[in-house]
């Protein structure tokens, strides 16, 4: 992945358990794009826990290799999860992402292992 162009963009789930079960957005640019949506997914239909998450994408690979985790979940910020993810452990733009997120999301739980 070191040659290669990492295309990092966002995804919004209403249901973060089960991203199939309700509103589900991926290829969003912008952590504040994402969180526009986030906020515009209306309580009252809520299917599950709402999750905002980071997807890694290599050029010049299938979709289906792409690397995919939900960062905010509730009322977390999992930071943890990205150091079991060798893909996203170390990557600059992951790093800036999650200072992102905590700094938009001040009042959510950083959770990391």
């Amino acid at each position: 992945m070191e040659n290669k162009k990492v295309v990092l963009t966002f995804t919004v789930a209403e249901c973060g358990e089960y991203h199939s079960l309700g509103e589900y957005h991926e290829g969003i640019r912008t952590l504040e794009e994402a969180v526009v949506i986030y906020e515009k997914i209306p309580p009252e239909r809520m299917n599950g826990i709402p999750a905002i998450g980071i997807n890694l994408h290599v050029k010049g690979t299938n979709k289906v290799e792409d690397s995919q985790a939900d960062i905010l979940s509730g009322d977390e910020i999992d930071i943890g999860i990205i150091s079991l993810m060798p893909e996203f452990c170390g990557n600059p733009q992951v790093q800036e992402a999650v200072k992102e997120f905590i700094r938009l999301f001040p009042d959510k739980e950083v959770i990391d292992y």
